[in-house]
């Protein structure tokens, strides 16, 4: 699960480097990110998804509220309590809905599919900004949206272009994964007025630590905690990779690369996400690679590029939140 505001305190666009696109903290975050689905796999075989979230969760928060301290201690105070209401629904459909569809899916589905299928994200915002927002259609990036379902329709299809696909076991787990992206649609196209009041960093640590408060009584009623003294090394690897790295530091170090690299640009790492998943699925779960699923994917990626070309004034990966800051002051500016 990722989350990407634009970043504007402490930072100005005119700030950026010219010409500056190598960013490792970037580079960085998109690797955990990639092998995320990847440590899920891991601690699945173990872990019942409700206590793999609560411990990813509570470890991510925590570190996130940590790094966040140390820039802004009294940072909770920007929030009210009709705010809160809505830190907890977008923690509850952005956070915790969003995980559990994704971890259910990969009960069923590769890792590899759902690297390839989650990269579908900005499309389906694109589309989610036309339906409720109103914002303009090209003919390129309806081109770019079709040729994305169709990419993943070949993901999920596996080439076999019959109601027979409803056998494998992976459609369902295929199809969590894309509900997943929907939810993920919803939390960005529905919070987008919401979200841009707030600082980047401020927000996520809150969205992360309802997240967790949300999910944790489903993980009390399984009863699963006293498995945890009985789990593998490996399992534990999976956990703590996903809470310290994908959950915490990743969002650290993307925010710390948008402060001083362009988002349009940091956000062209993204493309190499579903790739790492790819390499690593292989490597560490020995995944298959199919000409199908590369296809689809390749597709998949070609329609982002369509959709997403020459969008600078929003950040990187799934035509992410306008800031009502940054838009204000470009109107005022005009003005003048």
């Amino acid at each position: 699960m990722k989350i990407q505001f634009v970043y504007d305190k402490k930072w100005d666009r005119s700030d950026a480097k010219k010409g500056e696109v190598l960013s490792w903290k970037a580079f960085g975050a998109v690797i955990f990110w990639g092998f995320s689905f990847i440590a899920t796999k891991v601690a699945l075989k173990e872990v019942h998804p409700f206590t793999l979230l609560s411990l990813r969760y509570a470890i991510g928060a925590l570190l996130l509220l940590l790094a966040q301290c140390s820039r802004d201690k009294v940072f909770l105070k920007a929030f009210s309590y009709r705010d809160w209401l809505h830190l907890f629904l977008l923690g509850a459909v952005g956070v915790s809905g969003l995980g559990l569809l994704q971890a259910f899916g990969l009960l069923y589905t590769t890792a590899i599919n759902t690297g390839w299928i989650i990269a579908i994200n900005p499309i389906l915002i694109a589309l989610a900004a036309r339906l409720f927002l109103g914002e303009t259609i090209t003919v390129k990036k309806m081109s770019g949206i079709l040729l994305g379902f169709f990419g993943v329709f070949l993901i999920i299809s596996k080439g076999v272009f019959s109601f027979s696909l409803f056998r494998f076991t992976s459609t369902l787990g295929d199809l969590l994964v894309l509900a997943s992206a929907l939810a993920w649609t919803t939390f960005t196209v529905g919070g987008k007025g919401f979200l841009s009041r707030f600082t980047p960093l401020s927000t996520i640590t809150a969205i992360m630590a309802s997240g967790f408060l949300i999910i944790l009584p489903l993980n009390i009623l399984t009863g699963e905690w006293s498995k945890l003294l009985h789990l593998s090394l490996s399992t534990w690897i999976g956990i703590f990779f996903l809470g310290i790295f994908c959950s915490g530091l990743a969002y650290f170090f993307w925010y710390s690369a948008l402060e001083k690299i362009d988002s349009s640009i940091v956000g062209m790492y993204l493309y190499l996400e579903p790739f790492v998943t790819l390499i690593g699925a292989y490597l560490f779960l020995g995944e298959g690679i199919h000409w199908v699923t590369l296809a689809g994917g390749g597709m998949i990626l070609v329609g982002v590029y369509l959709v997403t070309w020459k969008i600078s004034s929003l950040s990187s990966k799934c035509r992410p939140l306008l800031n009502g800051r940054q838009e204000r002051r470009e109107r005022i500016e005009g003005a003048d």
